[in-house]
């Protein structure tokens, strides 16, 4: 009797053991921050431009 209230005691802590790291690994962690954005005006105005240059080009091909 002793010895199967000591195994019941082990197989008891191992699935607590268990469940407690699988509870862990499953946390939601928290996503680090990225690098801030820095605002560039000579990029914003590249991207303008490129934008404009492609809407004249798709008038071009409209009007055809």
């Amino acid at each position: 009797m002793k010895n199967r209230r000591g195994t019941i005691a082990a197989i008891t802590a191992a699935v607590a053991a268990y469940l407690e790291e699988e509870a862990k690994a499953l946390a939601p962690t928290v996503p680090q921050a990225g690098p801030a954005v820095i605002f560039s005006p000579w990029g914003s105005s590249g991207r303008e431009e490129i934008m404009w240059m492609r809407m004249l080009w798709q008038r071009r091909i409209v009007s055809r």
